[in-house]
Protein backbone atom coordinates (compact mmCIF):
# COMPACT_ATOMS: atom_id res chain seq x y z
CA UNK A 1 0.00 0.00 0.00
CA UNK A 2 1.30 3.30 -0.74
CA UNK A 3 2.51 5.56 2.49
CA UNK A 4 1.18 8.44 2.81
CA UNK A 5 4.48 10.66 2.30
CA UNK A 6 4.82 13.37 -0.39
CA UNK A 7 8.07 12.35 -1.65
CA UNK A 8 6.48 8.71 -2.29
CA UNK A 9 6.60 7.62 -6.40
CA UNK A 10 9.06 10.56 -6.88
CA UNK A 11 6.75 13.36 -6.11
CA UNK A 12 8.84 16.10 -4.40
CA UNK A 13 7.88 19.70 -3.68
CA UNK A 14 10.50 21.22 -6.71
CA UNK A 15 8.93 18.18 -8.81
CA UNK A 16 7.46 20.05 -12.10
CA UNK A 17 3.26 19.69 -11.60
CA UNK A 18 1.81 16.59 -13.37
CA UNK A 19 -0.63 17.34 -15.84
CA UNK A 20 -3.25 15.01 -16.64
CA UNK A 21 -2.50 12.36 -19.20
CA UNK A 22 -6.24 13.04 -20.66
CA UNK A 23 -8.42 14.91 -22.91
CA UNK A 24 -11.30 14.84 -20.35
CA UNK A 25 -11.71 15.36 -16.64
CA UNK A 26 -15.00 14.89 -15.12
CA UNK A 27 -15.86 15.32 -11.40
CA UNK A 28 -19.01 14.16 -9.32
CA UNK A 29 -19.54 15.45 -6.31
CA UNK A 30 -22.90 16.31 -4.16
CA UNK A 31 -22.24 20.11 -3.74
CA UNK A 32 -21.39 21.46 -6.94
CA UNK A 33 -18.56 23.80 -7.13
CA UNK A 34 -20.57 27.33 -7.87
CA UNK A 35 -24.00 27.96 -5.76
CA UNK A 36 -26.98 29.70 -7.02
CA UNK A 37 -29.26 31.70 -4.88
CA UNK A 38 -31.30 34.47 -5.09
CA UNK A 39 -30.97 37.85 -3.55
CA UNK A 40 -33.39 39.40 -1.62
CA UNK A 41 -34.48 41.49 -4.00
CA UNK A 42 -35.20 38.74 -6.20
CA UNK A 43 -31.60 39.14 -8.44
CA UNK A 44 -30.15 35.95 -9.26
CA UNK A 45 -26.56 35.24 -8.18
CA UNK A 46 -23.90 32.61 -8.16
CA UNK A 47 -20.94 32.44 -5.68
CA UNK A 48 -17.94 30.17 -5.80
CA UNK A 49 -18.03 27.32 -3.17
CA UNK A 50 -15.68 27.37 -0.31
CA UNK A 51 -12.56 25.60 0.27
CA UNK A 52 -9.42 24.58 -1.34
CA UNK A 53 -10.34 20.95 -2.82
CA UNK A 54 -12.45 22.91 -5.70
CA UNK A 55 -8.97 24.96 -6.76
CA UNK A 56 -7.41 22.06 -6.39
CA UNK A 57 -9.70 19.60 -8.78
CA UNK A 58 -9.84 22.66 -11.17
CA UNK A 59 -6.03 22.99 -11.07
CA UNK A 60 -5.51 19.22 -11.70
CA UNK A 61 -7.87 19.53 -15.00
CA UNK A 62 -5.98 22.67 -15.76
CA UNK A 63 -4.75 21.92 -19.39
CA UNK A 64 -8.19 19.37 -20.22
CA UNK A 65 -11.93 20.31 -21.22
CA UNK A 66 -13.12 19.82 -17.72
CA UNK A 67 -17.23 18.81 -17.08
CA UNK A 68 -18.70 19.14 -12.94
CA UNK A 69 -21.49 16.85 -12.12
CA UNK A 70 -23.50 17.69 -8.85
CA UNK A 71 -26.68 17.57 -7.05
CA UNK A 72 -28.87 20.80 -7.64
CA UNK A 73 -28.98 21.59 -3.74
CA UNK A 74 -30.24 25.21 -3.52
CA UNK A 75 -33.51 26.92 -4.64
CA UNK A 76 -31.11 28.71 -6.79
CA UNK A 77 -29.48 25.88 -8.19
CA UNK A 78 -32.76 24.15 -9.53
CA UNK A 79 -33.67 28.10 -11.11
CA UNK A 80 -30.30 27.86 -12.93
CA UNK A 81 -30.75 24.08 -14.21
CA UNK A 82 -34.49 25.30 -15.16
CA UNK A 83 -32.34 28.09 -17.56
CA UNK A 84 -30.02 25.98 -18.57
CA UNK A 85 -30.79 23.18 -21.72
CA UNK A 86 -30.35 19.83 -20.50
CA UNK A 87 -29.24 20.92 -17.14
CA UNK A 88 -25.51 22.05 -18.23
CA UNK A 89 -23.72 25.32 -17.41
CA UNK A 90 -20.65 27.29 -18.23
CA UNK A 91 -18.83 28.93 -15.35
CA UNK A 92 -15.72 30.97 -14.83
CA UNK A 93 -13.88 29.19 -11.89
CA UNK A 94 -10.30 30.17 -11.25
CA UNK A 95 -9.80 31.63 -14.47
CA UNK A 96 -10.92 28.31 -16.39
CA UNK A 97 -14.32 27.47 -18.18
CA UNK A 98 -15.44 24.44 -16.46
CA UNK A 99 -19.00 23.09 -17.85
CA UNK A 100 -21.55 22.56 -14.70
CA UNK A 101 -24.02 19.74 -15.11
CA UNK A 102 -26.55 19.56 -12.13
CA UNK A 103 -28.85 16.95 -11.61
CA UNK A 104 -32.71 17.41 -9.92
CA UNK A 105 -34.22 14.59 -8.34
CA UNK A 106 -37.39 14.88 -6.56
CA UNK A 107 -37.60 16.79 -3.10
CA UNK A 108 -38.67 14.23 -1.26
CA UNK A 109 -36.01 11.34 -2.96
CA UNK A 110 -33.34 14.07 -2.18
CA UNK A 111 -34.13 14.64 1.62
CA UNK A 112 -34.21 11.02 2.53
CA UNK A 113 -30.77 10.48 -0.07
CA UNK A 114 -29.40 13.40 1.69
CA UNK A 115 -29.95 13.88 5.25
CA UNK A 116 -31.77 9.91 6.37
CA UNK A 117 -28.72 8.11 4.33
CA UNK A 118 -25.92 10.17 3.62
CA UNK A 119 -26.21 12.20 6.66
CA UNK A 120 -27.70 10.69 9.46
CA UNK A 121 -27.32 6.89 9.00
CA UNK A 122 -23.31 6.97 6.72
CA UNK A 123 -21.84 9.78 8.47
CA UNK A 124 -22.70 8.54 12.12
CA UNK A 125 -21.93 4.95 11.39
CA UNK A 126 -18.53 5.95 9.90
CA UNK A 127 -17.56 8.11 12.79
CA UNK A 128 -18.09 5.24 14.96
CA UNK A 129 -20.86 7.36 16.37
CA UNK A 130 -24.29 5.08 14.90
CA UNK A 131 -26.72 4.12 17.41
CA UNK A 132 -28.45 1.22 15.92
CA UNK A 133 -32.53 1.69 16.27
CA UNK A 134 -34.54 -0.77 18.03
CA UNK A 135 -37.66 0.03 16.55
CA UNK A 136 -38.16 -1.75 13.50
CA UNK A 137 -39.85 1.06 12.05
CA UNK A 138 -36.90 2.99 11.57
CA UNK A 139 -35.28 0.37 10.31
CA UNK A 140 -37.80 -0.01 7.81
CA UNK A 141 -37.75 4.19 7.03
CA UNK A 142 -34.57 3.97 6.71
CA UNK A 143 -34.73 1.04 4.01
CA UNK A 144 -37.11 3.01 2.06
CA UNK A 145 -34.73 6.12 2.17
CA UNK A 146 -32.22 3.88 0.66
CA UNK A 147 -34.48 2.49 -1.83
CA UNK A 148 -36.24 5.56 -2.85
CA UNK A 149 -33.43 7.90 -2.32
CA UNK A 150 -29.57 7.21 -1.97
CA UNK A 151 -30.35 4.79 -5.00
CA UNK A 152 -32.23 7.21 -6.93
CA UNK A 153 -29.80 10.29 -6.30
CA UNK A 154 -26.64 7.91 -7.24
CA UNK A 155 -27.93 7.17 -10.83
CA UNK A 156 -29.45 10.43 -11.14
CA UNK A 157 -25.48 11.28 -10.58
CA UNK A 158 -24.02 7.96 -12.69
CA UNK A 159 -26.28 8.69 -15.90
CA UNK A 160 -25.24 12.50 -16.04
CA UNK A 161 -21.66 11.25 -15.72
CA UNK A 162 -22.53 8.93 -18.63
CA UNK A 163 -23.66 11.49 -20.41
CA UNK A 164 -20.57 13.78 -20.12
CA UNK A 165 -18.48 10.64 -21.14
CA UNK A 166 -20.35 10.11 -24.07
CA UNK A 167 -20.51 13.51 -25.22
CA UNK A 168 -17.35 13.80 -26.68
CA UNK A 169 -14.75 11.42 -28.16
CA UNK A 170 -11.53 11.07 -26.43
CA UNK A 171 -9.69 9.58 -23.34
CA UNK A 172 -11.68 10.94 -20.53
CA UNK A 173 -10.96 10.19 -16.31
CA UNK A 174 -14.08 10.28 -13.59
CA UNK A 175 -12.94 11.95 -10.27
CA UNK A 176 -15.65 11.17 -7.78
CA UNK A 177 -15.85 12.52 -4.02
CA UNK A 178 -17.70 11.73 -0.89
CA UNK A 179 -19.71 9.10 1.16
CA UNK A 180 -23.07 10.75 -0.97
CA UNK A 181 -21.91 8.47 -4.36
CA UNK A 182 -20.67 5.07 -3.19
CA UNK A 183 -22.90 3.31 -5.31
CA UNK A 184 -22.36 5.70 -8.82
CA UNK A 185 -19.07 4.18 -9.56
CA UNK A 186 -20.25 0.54 -10.61
CA UNK A 187 -23.42 2.30 -12.58
CA UNK A 188 -20.68 4.00 -14.52
CA UNK A 189 -18.33 0.92 -14.99
CA UNK A 190 -21.66 -1.15 -16.39
CA UNK A 191 -22.07 1.19 -19.10
CA UNK A 192 -18.26 2.28 -19.62
CA UNK A 193 -15.75 -0.81 -18.52
CA UNK A 194 -12.71 0.97 -19.81
CA UNK A 195 -12.75 4.39 -17.94
CA UNK A 196 -10.46 5.31 -15.81
CA UNK A 197 -11.97 6.43 -12.27
CA UNK A 198 -11.11 7.76 -8.76
CA UNK A 199 -12.86 7.43 -5.80
CA UNK A 200 -11.89 10.08 -2.85
CA UNK A 201 -13.44 9.45 0.72
CA UNK A 202 -13.21 12.48 3.24
CA UNK A 203 -14.43 11.14 6.41
CA UNK A 204 -12.80 7.95 8.49
CA UNK A 205 -13.49 4.54 6.58
CA UNK A 206 -14.63 2.57 9.95
CA UNK A 207 -13.42 -1.33 10.82
CA UNK A 208 -15.74 -3.79 8.94
CA UNK A 209 -17.60 -4.50 12.65
CA UNK A 210 -19.21 -1.41 12.18
CA UNK A 211 -20.54 -1.70 8.51
CA UNK A 212 -22.20 -5.32 10.11
CA UNK A 213 -24.78 -2.46 12.42
CA UNK A 214 -26.39 -2.12 8.53
CA UNK A 215 -28.77 -4.45 6.99
CA UNK A 216 -26.79 -6.76 4.92
CA UNK A 217 -27.95 -5.52 1.45
CA UNK A 218 -26.77 -2.14 2.47
CA UNK A 219 -23.67 -2.70 3.00
CA UNK A 220 -22.42 -5.16 0.16
CA UNK A 221 -23.93 -2.62 -2.19
CA UNK A 222 -22.26 0.23 -0.67
CA UNK A 223 -18.76 -2.43 -1.36
CA UNK A 224 -19.95 -3.66 -4.80
CA UNK A 225 -20.25 0.23 -5.61
CA UNK A 226 -17.10 1.17 -5.27
CA UNK A 227 -15.01 -1.51 -6.34
CA UNK A 228 -16.41 -0.07 -9.41
CA UNK A 229 -13.46 2.44 -9.44
CA UNK A 230 -9.80 2.27 -10.15
CA UNK A 231 -8.57 3.57 -7.27
CA UNK A 232 -10.28 4.26 -3.68
CA UNK A 233 -8.29 7.21 -1.88
CA UNK A 234 -8.41 7.66 1.61
CA UNK A 235 -7.15 10.06 4.66
CA UNK A 236 -5.23 7.32 6.22
CA UNK A 237 -3.45 4.24 5.47
CA UNK A 238 -5.62 2.66 8.40
CA UNK A 239 -8.88 3.65 6.61
CA UNK A 240 -7.54 1.68 3.32
CA UNK A 241 -6.63 -1.44 5.44
CA UNK A 242 -9.90 -1.09 7.23
CA UNK A 243 -11.74 -1.11 3.49
CA UNK A 244 -9.67 -4.18 2.25
CA UNK A 245 -10.55 -6.03 5.59
CA UNK A 246 -14.40 -5.03 4.41
CA UNK A 247 -13.86 -6.26 0.93
CA UNK A 248 -12.54 -9.44 2.04
CA UNK A 249 -15.68 -10.32 4.44
CA UNK A 250 -18.35 -8.17 2.27
CA UNK A 251 -17.67 -9.24 -1.15
CA UNK A 252 -18.18 -12.96 -1.91
CA UNK A 253 -15.21 -14.46 -4.32
CA UNK A 254 -13.25 -11.06 -3.52
CA UNK A 255 -9.27 -11.09 -3.79
CA UNK A 256 -7.67 -8.93 -1.45
CA UNK A 257 -3.39 -8.20 -1.74
CA UNK A 258 -2.99 -6.23 1.15
CA UNK A 259 0.66 -5.60 0.62
CA UNK A 260 -0.28 -3.98 -2.46
CA UNK A 261 -3.51 -2.59 -1.60
CA UNK A 262 -6.00 -4.17 -3.69
CA UNK A 263 -9.20 -5.79 -4.57
CA UNK A 264 -9.70 -8.02 -7.34
CA UNK A 265 -13.26 -8.62 -7.78
CA UNK A 266 -15.64 -10.09 -10.64
CA UNK A 267 -12.54 -9.69 -13.23
CA UNK A 268 -12.23 -5.64 -12.02
CA UNK A 269 -8.98 -4.61 -9.71
CA UNK A 270 -9.37 -1.53 -7.40
CA UNK A 271 -6.43 0.00 -5.41
CA UNK A 272 -6.84 1.41 -2.36
CA UNK A 273 -4.58 3.94 -1.39
CA UNK A 274 -4.58 6.91 1.08
CA UNK A 275 -3.75 10.33 0.27
CA UNK A 276 -4.02 12.34 3.80
CA UNK A 277 -5.80 15.52 2.25
CA UNK A 278 -4.11 19.32 3.06
CA UNK A 279 -4.21 23.18 2.99
CA UNK A 280 -3.28 25.34 0.03
CA UNK A 281 -0.78 27.45 2.39
CA UNK A 282 -0.51 30.23 -0.04
CA UNK A 283 -4.22 30.90 -0.07
CA UNK A 284 -4.15 30.75 3.85
CA UNK A 285 -1.63 33.06 4.17
CA UNK A 286 -2.53 35.36 1.77
CA UNK A 287 -5.91 35.42 3.23
CA UNK A 288 -4.58 36.78 6.54
CA UNK A 289 -3.10 39.15 4.87
CA UNK A 290 -5.73 40.57 3.31
CA UNK A 291 -7.82 43.72 4.15
CA UNK A 292 -10.43 41.72 5.35
CA UNK A 293 -7.94 39.62 7.72
CA UNK A 294 -6.51 42.24 9.24
CA UNK A 295 -9.68 43.92 9.92
CA UNK A 296 -10.46 40.90 11.53
CA UNK A 297 -7.49 40.50 13.63
CA UNK A 298 -7.57 43.86 14.93
CA UNK A 299 -11.69 43.05 16.30
CA UNK A 300 -10.11 40.19 17.92
CA UNK A 301 -6.65 41.58 19.96
CA UNK A 302 -8.99 43.26 23.08
CA UNK A 303 -10.18 39.47 23.65
CA UNK A 304 -7.30 37.93 23.49
CA UNK A 305 -6.43 36.37 27.74
CA UNK A 306 -2.92 36.35 28.61
CA UNK A 307 -2.97 32.77 27.45
CA UNK A 308 -5.46 32.06 25.09
CA UNK A 309 -7.33 28.64 24.26
CA UNK A 310 -9.01 28.59 20.67
CA UNK A 311 -10.92 26.52 18.58
CA UNK A 312 -12.73 25.97 15.19
CA UNK A 313 -15.33 23.78 14.52
CA UNK A 314 -18.23 23.04 12.69
CA UNK A 315 -21.34 22.44 15.44
CA UNK A 316 -21.96 19.05 15.56
CA UNK A 317 -21.59 15.84 17.76
CA UNK A 318 -18.15 14.55 16.05
CA UNK A 319 -16.50 17.16 16.65
CA UNK A 320 -16.40 16.59 20.61
CA UNK A 321 -16.95 20.45 21.33
CA UNK A 322 -18.48 19.75 24.91
CA UNK A 323 -16.02 17.70 26.27
CA UNK A 324 -13.58 20.19 25.47
CA UNK A 325 -15.33 22.94 27.38
CA UNK A 326 -15.75 20.25 30.22
CA UNK A 327 -11.92 20.29 30.06
CA UNK A 328 -11.34 23.93 30.13
CA UNK A 329 -13.88 23.47 33.01
CA UNK A 330 -11.87 20.98 35.05
CA UNK A 331 -8.43 22.85 34.28
CA UNK A 332 -9.91 26.23 35.95
CA UNK A 333 -11.09 23.74 38.69
CA UNK A 334 -7.84 22.38 39.32
CA UNK A 335 -5.68 25.71 38.72
CA UNK A 336 -7.45 28.37 40.28
CA UNK A 337 -3.94 30.53 39.52
CA UNK A 338 -4.99 30.19 35.37
CA UNK A 339 -8.85 32.42 36.13
CA UNK A 340 -8.83 35.05 34.84
CA UNK A 341 -5.40 34.41 32.97
CA UNK A 342 -6.57 31.92 30.38
CA UNK A 343 -9.24 32.58 27.85
CA UNK A 344 -10.94 30.34 25.49
CA UNK A 345 -12.35 31.88 22.02
CA UNK A 346 -14.50 29.52 20.00
CA UNK A 347 -15.86 29.86 16.47
CA UNK A 348 -18.26 27.15 15.62
CA UNK A 349 -20.31 26.80 12.59
CA UNK A 350 -23.87 26.02 12.68
CA UNK A 351 -24.21 23.00 11.07
CA UNK A 352 -27.64 20.83 9.17
CA UNK A 353 -29.61 22.43 12.11
CA UNK A 354 -32.73 20.50 10.36
CA UNK A 355 -31.99 16.96 12.26
CA UNK A 356 -32.82 16.81 15.60
CA UNK A 357 -29.40 15.24 16.57
CA UNK A 358 -27.51 18.48 15.63
CA UNK A 359 -30.41 20.79 17.38
CA UNK A 360 -29.81 18.94 20.61
CA UNK A 361 -26.05 18.74 20.53
CA UNK A 362 -26.08 22.83 19.91
CA UNK A 363 -27.98 23.28 22.98
CA UNK A 364 -25.98 21.10 24.88
CA UNK A 365 -22.89 23.22 23.63
CA UNK A 366 -24.48 26.12 24.55
CA UNK A 367 -25.66 24.65 27.88
CA UNK A 368 -21.96 24.51 29.32
CA UNK A 369 -20.78 27.67 27.42
CA UNK A 370 -23.41 29.19 30.28
CA UNK A 371 -22.43 26.90 33.37
CA UNK A 372 -18.87 27.51 32.80
CA UNK A 373 -19.26 31.32 32.24
CA UNK A 374 -21.42 31.73 35.50
CA UNK A 375 -19.12 29.38 37.75
CA UNK A 376 -15.85 31.38 36.93
CA UNK A 377 -16.70 34.65 35.28
CA UNK A 378 -16.02 38.19 37.18
CA UNK A 379 -17.45 41.29 35.76
CA UNK A 380 -13.58 41.85 34.16
CA UNK A 381 -13.12 38.53 33.07
CA UNK A 382 -15.94 36.39 30.56
CA UNK A 383 -14.27 32.54 30.42
CA UNK A 384 -15.54 31.29 27.11
CA UNK A 385 -16.21 33.64 24.34
CA UNK A 386 -18.03 31.82 21.26
CA UNK A 387 -19.01 33.10 17.81
CA UNK A 388 -21.31 31.13 16.37
CA UNK A 389 -20.88 32.51 12.11
CA UNK A 390 -20.05 30.89 9.30
CA UNK A 391 -16.90 33.32 8.76
CA UNK A 392 -13.52 31.93 7.62
CA UNK A 393 -11.40 34.87 7.29
CA UNK A 394 -12.27 35.62 11.18
CA UNK A 395 -11.71 32.36 12.59
CA UNK A 396 -8.49 32.09 10.26
CA UNK A 397 -7.21 35.80 11.63
CA UNK A 398 -8.04 34.86 14.81
CA UNK A 399 -6.04 31.71 14.91
CA UNK A 400 -2.96 33.78 14.11
CA UNK A 401 -2.80 34.64 17.75
CA UNK A 402 -4.11 31.20 19.50
CA UNK A 403 -1.78 29.54 22.57
CA UNK A 404 -3.20 26.55 22.26
CA UNK A 405 -5.43 25.30 19.50
CA UNK A 406 -7.77 22.45 20.80
CA UNK A 407 -8.56 20.14 18.13
CA UNK A 408 -10.00 17.36 19.93
CA UNK A 409 -12.88 15.24 17.47
CA UNK A 410 -14.16 11.82 18.55
CA UNK A 411 -12.62 10.73 15.26
CA UNK A 412 -11.89 13.24 12.07
CA UNK A 413 -11.26 11.69 8.75
CA UNK A 414 -8.05 14.64 8.40
CA UNK A 415 -9.52 17.68 9.98
CA UNK A 416 -7.77 20.88 8.20
CA UNK A 417 -8.16 23.21 11.32
CA UNK A 418 -5.20 21.00 12.60
CA UNK A 419 -2.90 22.00 9.85
CA UNK A 420 -4.42 26.13 8.77
CA UNK A 421 -3.83 26.68 12.42
CA UNK A 422 -0.22 26.00 12.44
CA UNK A 423 0.31 27.87 9.10
CA UNK A 424 -1.44 31.28 10.42
CA UNK A 425 -0.13 31.02 13.92
CA UNK A 426 2.13 33.78 15.01
CA UNK A 427 2.70 32.78 18.54
CA UNK A 428 4.75 29.61 18.70
CA UNK A 429 0.95 28.08 19.64
CA UNK A 430 0.89 24.93 20.83
CA UNK A 431 -1.89 22.31 18.93
CA UNK A 432 -3.96 20.03 21.07
CA UNK A 433 -4.54 17.05 19.05
CA UNK A 434 -6.85 13.70 19.32
CA UNK A 435 -5.18 10.83 18.64
CA UNK A 436 -7.99 9.65 16.82
CA UNK A 437 -7.69 12.37 14.43
CA UNK A 438 -6.61 11.79 10.70
CA UNK A 439 -4.01 14.75 10.85
CA UNK A 440 -2.45 12.66 14.04
CA UNK A 441 -0.50 10.47 11.71
CA UNK A 442 1.30 13.59 10.61
CA UNK A 443 1.04 15.99 13.49
CA UNK A 444 1.23 13.54 15.80
CA UNK A 445 4.79 14.61 17.12
CA UNK A 446 3.88 18.22 16.80
CA UNK A 447 1.47 18.35 19.08
CA UNK A 448 0.34 17.58 22.64
CA UNK A 449 -1.81 14.60 22.19
CA UNK A 450 -4.71 13.45 23.83
CA UNK A 451 -7.74 11.22 24.27
CA UNK A 452 -10.54 12.82 22.97
CA UNK A 453 -13.24 10.70 25.68
CA UNK A 454 -11.19 11.32 28.78
CA UNK A 455 -12.05 14.81 29.99
CA UNK A 456 -9.51 14.70 32.91
CA UNK A 457 -6.61 13.65 30.30
CA UNK A 458 -7.73 16.31 27.63
CA UNK A 459 -7.57 18.73 30.78
CA UNK A 460 -3.83 18.12 31.90
CA UNK A 461 -3.16 18.25 28.31
CA UNK A 462 -4.44 21.70 27.78
CA UNK A 463 -2.22 22.42 31.41
CA UNK A 464 0.69 20.92 29.42
CA UNK A 465 0.36 23.00 26.54
CA UNK A 466 0.00 26.34 28.10
CA UNK A 467 2.94 25.62 30.43
CA UNK A 468 5.56 24.44 27.84
CA UNK A 469 9.30 26.14 27.71
CA UNK A 470 9.46 28.29 24.69
CA UNK A 471 11.60 25.96 23.62
CA UNK A 472 9.18 22.97 23.39
CA UNK A 473 6.51 25.45 22.18
CA UNK A 474 8.90 27.06 19.24
CA UNK A 475 9.93 23.36 18.44
CA UNK A 476 6.07 21.81 18.03
CA UNK A 477 5.24 24.69 16.55
CA UNK A 478 7.97 25.24 13.84
CA UNK A 479 7.69 20.93 12.99
CA UNK A 480 3.96 21.28 12.29
CA UNK A 481 4.54 24.15 9.80
CA UNK A 482 6.95 22.59 8.01
CA UNK A 483 5.11 19.34 7.98
CA UNK A 484 2.15 21.08 6.94
CA UNK A 485 4.22 23.18 4.48
CA UNK A 486 5.99 20.07 2.65
CA UNK A 487 2.73 17.90 2.69
CA UNK A 488 0.08 20.73 1.16
CA UNK A 489 -2.49 20.25 -0.77
CA UNK A 490 -1.16 20.95 -4.24
CA UNK A 491 1.18 17.56 -3.01
CA UNK A 492 -2.29 15.60 -2.04
CA UNK A 493 -3.55 16.12 -6.04
CA UNK A 494 -0.04 15.78 -7.01
CA UNK A 495 -0.20 12.28 -6.03
CA UNK A 496 -3.35 11.27 -7.44
CA UNK A 497 -2.55 12.86 -10.51
CA UNK A 498 0.31 10.45 -11.00
CA UNK A 499 -1.15 7.63 -10.15
CA UNK A 500 -4.15 8.14 -12.48
CA UNK A 501 -1.53 8.85 -15.15
CA UNK A 502 -0.37 5.79 -14.75
CA UNK A 503 -3.53 3.57 -14.90
CA UNK A 504 -4.00 6.02 -18.36
CA UNK A 505 -0.65 4.65 -19.40
CA UNK A 506 -1.17 1.37 -18.61
CA UNK A 507 -4.49 1.29 -20.49
CA UNK A 508 -2.73 2.79 -23.46
CA UNK A 509 -0.09 -0.42 -23.18
CA UNK A 510 -2.75 -2.48 -23.30
CA UNK A 511 -4.84 -1.22 -26.05
CA UNK A 512 -2.29 -0.81 -28.08
CA UNK A 513 -1.24 -4.83 -27.76
CA UNK A 514 -4.74 -6.01 -27.91
CA UNK A 515 -6.25 -3.75 -30.55
CA UNK A 516 -4.89 -3.91 -34.57
CA UNK A 517 -4.12 -1.06 -36.22
CA UNK A 518 -6.67 -0.76 -38.95
CA UNK A 519 -5.17 -0.91 -42.83
CA UNK A 520 -5.59 2.82 -43.28
CA UNK A 521 -2.89 5.57 -43.05
CA UNK A 522 -2.70 7.34 -39.71
CA UNK A 523 -2.49 11.08 -40.33
CA UNK A 524 -0.24 11.57 -37.16
CA UNK A 525 0.91 9.64 -34.21
CA UNK A 526 -1.36 11.93 -31.82
CA UNK A 527 -4.41 11.13 -33.71
CA UNK A 528 -3.38 6.98 -33.47
CA UNK A 529 -2.41 7.60 -29.60
CA UNK A 530 -6.04 9.35 -29.49
CA UNK A 531 -7.63 6.51 -31.57
CA UNK A 532 -6.30 3.79 -29.30
CA UNK A 533 -7.17 5.33 -26.15
CA UNK A 534 -10.79 5.99 -27.14
CA UNK A 535 -11.25 2.03 -27.71
CA UNK A 536 -9.94 1.02 -24.77
CA UNK A 537 -11.71 3.67 -22.37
Amino acid sequence: MSKPTNLKDGISKTSAPQLLQAQRLIVATNRGPVEHYVTKNGTFKCRRGSGGVVTALIDAGSQVEMSWVAMAMTEGDRLALKEAAQGRLSSSLCGRNVHLHYVEISREAYQKYYERISNQLLWFLQHYLYNPPENPRVAKRFQDAWETGYRVANRAIAEAVIEEIEREQGSAVVMLHDYHLYLAPSMIRQKHPGIVMQHFIHIPWPDVRCWHFLPSNIAQEIYQGLVGNDIIGFQTERDARNFLEGARTLLDDAKVEFEEGTVEWRGHVTKARSYPISISVTTELKLVKSAAGRRAAEKFRPLLGQKTIMRVDRLEPTKNIVRGFQAYDQLLEEHPELRGVVKFLAFLVPSRQGLPEYRRYAREVEKIVEEVNQKYGTPDWRPIEVFYQNDRTQALAAMQYYDVLMVNPIIDGMNLVAKEGPVVNQKDGVLLLSRTVGAFQQLGRASVPTSPIDVGETAQALYKALTLTDEERHSKATLARLVVTNQNLDQWMQRQIKHINELLAARLSQAASTVPVPNRQVASPKKAATDWVTDAV
